[in-house]
């Protein structure tokens, strides 16, 4: 698997999640910040502890780690991006398919896509 660059400090999240631009799906949303200093994009998936246990959270964070993975080339880079999952009971059996579909119109959406499909 291809090594993802993460955000890691609280204060650049809070950074993030006020000055930044957000776009909501039905799984998911996104936030994201223009960075003059990056040449490639930093990420950061959250998944809040009411979404469920351990196991439900780490197979969601994998799944829209993958589903980045397989956008990764189509997306402008130098940008801060959070990706957070919606807390709802009927999100429970999502697949990978889902997800994807969801971040992908998100990026076009917000034309964070070098080229659209």
């Amino acid at each position: 698997m291809k090594r993802i660059i993460t955000i890691k400090k609280n204060y650049e999240v809070k950074h993030i999640l006020t000055k930044g631009k957000w776009a909501k799906g039905k799984y998911i949303t996104i936030y994201y910040k223009k960075s003059e200093k990056l040449v490639n994009n930093r990420l950061c998936f959250i998944v809040s502890k009411k979404s469920g246990n351990s196991v439900f959270r780490n197979r969601i964070r994998r799944l829209m780690r993958e589903s980045y993975l397989t956008d990764e080339k189509l997306l402008k880079q130098g940008y801060n991006i959070l990706v957070m999952w919606k807390t709802k009971e009927e999100n429970t059996d999502v697949k990978c398919q889902d997800i994807y579909k969801d971040m992908h119109k998100l990026f076009q959406e917000r034309d964070l896509l070098i080229w659209k499909k």
